[in-house]
C-alpha cells in the first residue's frame, strides 16, 4: 500500500506477542487519528510484508505480500495471514498519521480499502484470540496423545511434581504449519422462502473453478441475493476479487467472471429445483465495479467523421477510436504529401483483440491506378505497424479500394500526313530501304541479319543486367527494413538466391524469426496464429518484390519462400 512521505514513529520493533503488537497500535493512535503498519516476517514457507491501516477504533485496509511467490493478498486473505503470525516475532515499523494524513492513506489505497473488513480493533486483539493464536499448534499425533491422557490412571503426587519442572509436551512447540490463503467466502441471502444452500455453493464452486484459469486473478468473496417467487428464484450475483495483471488482463478477466456467473447459474434448477433467473450481476476486482451493460456498451463501434468537412469517415470500437482518429488523419494527409488528393476516405476498423483496416478512398492524381493504389497501401500498413506497437494490437492492412473519377480526356488521333510533301518523304524511305537490301544481297552479305538480331539480343541482356543488380540490392535492403517491423516475431536472418530466366529473375528466400513472449491470458501471440504470422511475412514479401520490378522494369517472380519461426 501507498503512505504520505512520512518518517516512522518507531523502526525495526520486534514484536512476539499480540499484546505487544496491540500496545503498539494503541500507543501510535494516543496522539494520533490513525496508524500505518509495515511488518515483516518469516516462517519455513517464505517470507511475508504486511502492510496494515488503523483509525482510531478499527482496522480500515490489509495488504500482504508474499515475497517469494511475488503475490499480493488483500483484505481477508492478508488477515488471516497476519493473525497467523501474532504471537511469533516479528520486525515492525510505526507511523502515526494526522487527519489528513489518514484520509490521503484511504484514498491512495482505496482499492485495498473496498476489500477489506472494517474490523473492530478489540476483536483482532481481544485475549481469547490472543491466546488462542499464542498457543504453539500441535501435531495431529500430541494432540491424541492429550485427548486420551485423562483416561490414564493418575501417577503419584511425587511423580507428578518432578515432572512439572520440564513438562515435554510444553517445552517442545511444534513446527509453524505453513498458512494457505483462506477459502473465499460465500454469502447467501435470502428473501422470503429459503432454498438449500448446498446448491449456492456448488454454484460458487464453479465460479470458482474458472476464476483458477484466469491470469492474476483471485476471488475472496461472492454474494448471493435470492428471492423466490412461484418456482423461480431471482438472483444477484456479486462477485469481489484482486488481480494482479495489467489492464488487459482484468478487462478479460471481468468478461469471463460474467459470463461464469450466467453459464453456471442452471445448478440451481439442478440441485434446488427452482428455475434460476439473473436480474442484476457485477464483479469487482480491485475495487473497480463493472455489469454487463457496461461491457456491452464498451464493445460498441462508432462511426462517425474524423474531419468536420466529412471528408474522412471512420468506424471503429468506441475504446480506440482516439488512436484510430489520429492513425486515419496521419494516413490520408501523408498520402497528400504523395501527389495523391484524396476526396473521400473511408476507415473500416474491424475486430477487438486484433485490428483489420479496409480503407476505400476516391483519388485524383497524375499517377496510374495500380501505383496509386501501391503508395496507400504502403503508407496505410507502416502507420498500422507503428500504431501495433503503440497500443499493444496486432494491426493489419486488409483491403484497400482505390477510386479514381474519369476525367474527360480528348481523344488521342494517329497521327496524320498534313501536306504533301511529308507522303513524298514516306515514299522515298520506302524505296531506298529496298534499294540498301538489294545492295546488301549483291555484296553477298546475307548473314547480316543474324548478326545483327544477335548482336541486338547482347545488348539486351547488357542492359537487363544492369537493371537486375541494382534491383536485387535495393529489394534485399527493402525486405530486411519490412521485416525488422513485423509484430509478434523478431527477424533474425534471410537468404536470398536468384536465377535469371530470359528477361525473369526468379527468387527462392528462406527466412528465419523468434517468437515474441509477449505476456497475457493467451500466451506468446495473444490468439495470433503462426500460419496468420506467416501469411503475413509473405505478403510483405510479395509486395516488395512487386513494387521494386515496377520500379526497375524488371520481371521478378518469387519462386520458393521458406518462412522458420522458432
Amino acid at each position: 500500500m501507498e503512505l504520505p512521505n512520512k518518517s516512522p514513529l518507531k523502526e525495526n520493533v520486534l514484536i512476539t506477542s499480540a499484546g505487544e503488537l496491540e500496545d503498539l497500535v494503541r500507543e501510535a493512535l494516543a496522539g494520533a487519528n490513525g496508524t500505518f503498519l509495515k511488518i515483516f516476517a518469516k516462517d519455513r514457507s517464505g517470507k511475508y510484508y504486511v502492510t496494515i491501516l488503523f483509525d482510531k477504533t478499527k482496522l480500515l485496509a490489509v495488504e500482504c505480500l508474499l515475497v517469494d511467490e511475488k503475490k499480493t493478498l488483500t483484505g481477508e486473505e492478508a488477515l488471516d495471514i497476519l493473525r497467523s503470525f501474532t504471537g511469533k516475532p516479528m520486525v515492525v515499523d510505526v507511523y502515526a498519521l494526522d487527519e489528513i494524513e489518514l484520509k490521503l492513506s484511504i484514498a491512495d489505497n482505496v482499492d485495498v480499502y473496498a476489500q477489506t473488513p472494517k474490523v473492530p480493533l478489540d476483536s483482532i486483539f481481544k485475549a481469547e484470540v490472543r491466546e488462542k493464536l499464542e498457543t504453539p499448534t500441535k501435531p495431529p499425533a500430541e494432540r491424541k496423545k492429550v485427548e486420551e491422557s485423562p483416561k490414564k490412571a493418575p501417577e503419584p503426587v511425587e511423580k507428578a511434581e518432578r515432572n512439572e519442572e520440564v513438562p515435554a509436551e510444553r517445552v517442545k512447540p511444534a513446527a509453524p504449519v505453513p498458512v494457505s490463503p483462506r477459502k473465499p467466502e460465500v454469502v447467501v441471502n435470502f428473501k422470503g422462502q429459503k432454498l438449500p444452500e448446498k446448491a449456492f455453493q456448488i454454484y460458487a464452486e464453479d465460479i470458482l473453478r474458472e476464476a483458477k484459469r484466469i491470469n492474476g486473478l483471485s476471488v475472496g468473496r461472492i454474494e448471493f441475493d435470492a428471492e423466490v417467487e412461484g418456482g423461480v428464484v431471482y438472483l444477484n450475483v456479486r462477485v469481489y476479487g484482486s488481480s494482479t495483471g495489467n489492464a488487459r488482463d482484468i478487462e478479460v478477466a471481468e468478461k469471463r467472471m460474467l459470463h461464469a456467473v450466467s453459464k453456471y447459474a442452471p445448478v440451481i434448477l439442478k440441485e434446488a429445483d427452482m428455475k434460476p433467473i439473473i436480474r442484476d450481476a457485477s464483479i469487482v476486482i480491485n475495487g473497480e465495479e463493472i455489469k454487463p451493460q457496461e461491457i456491452v456498451e464498451k464493445d460498441k463501434k462508432k462511426t462517425a467523421n474524423v474531419t468536420k468537412d466529412g471528408r474522412i469517415t471512420l468506424s471503429v470500437l468506441e475504446d480506440v477510436w482516439p488512436y484510430f482518429s489520429a492513425y486515419a488523419r496521419t494516413v490520408v494527409n501523408e498520402i497528400g504529401g504523395a501527389g495523391i488528393r484524396v476526396n473521400k476516405a473511408f476507415f473500416d476498423v474491424r475486430g477487438r483483440r486484433e485490428f483489420e483496416i479496409n480503407l476505400s478512398t476516391v483519388v485524383e492524381g497524375n499517377i496510374p491506378p495500380e501505383q496509386i493504389e501501391s503508395v496507400i497501401k504502403d503508407i496505410a500498413s507502416r502507420h498500422a505497424k507503428e500504431l501495433g506497437r503503440s497500443i499493444n494490437r496486432y494491426i493489419t492492412v486488409h483491403r484497400i479500394d482505390v477510386e479514381v473519377p474519369k476525367t474527360a480526356e480528348a481523344p488521342r488521333k494517329a497521327p496524320t500526313v498534313t501536306s504533301g510533301k511529308a507522303a513524298e518523304v514516306l515514299a522515298k524511305k520506302a524505296d531506298l530501304e529496298k534499294e540498301v537490301e538489294a545492295l546488301l544481297k549483291q555484296a553477298g552479305i546475307e548473314e547480316l541479319s543474324p548478326l545483327t538480331e544477335e548482336k541486338k539480343q547482347e545488348t539486351q541482356e547488357v542492359m537487363l543486367k544492369s537493371r537486375i543488380e541494382p534491383a536485387l540490392e535495393t529489394l534485399k535492403a527493402r525486405i530486411h527494413s519490412e521485416l525488422k517491423l513485423i509484430p509478434r516475431v523478431t527477424f533474425k536472418w534471410m537468404k536470398m538466391n536468384h536465377e535469371v530466366s530470359g528477361s525473369t529473375v526468379y527468387l527462392d528466400i528462406e527466412t528465419s524469426f523468434v517468437k515474441e513472449d509477449v505476456g497475457g491470458l493467451f500466451g506468446s501471440f495473444s490468439g495470433v496464429s503462426d500460419e496468420r504470422v506467416k501469411k503475413d511475412i509473405k505478403d510483405t514479401i510479395d509486395h516488395i518484390v512487386q513494387e521494386v520490378a515496377r520500379e526497375y522494369s524488371v520481371g521478378i517472380r518469387l519462386r520458393k519462400l521458406n518462412v522458420s519461426l522458432r
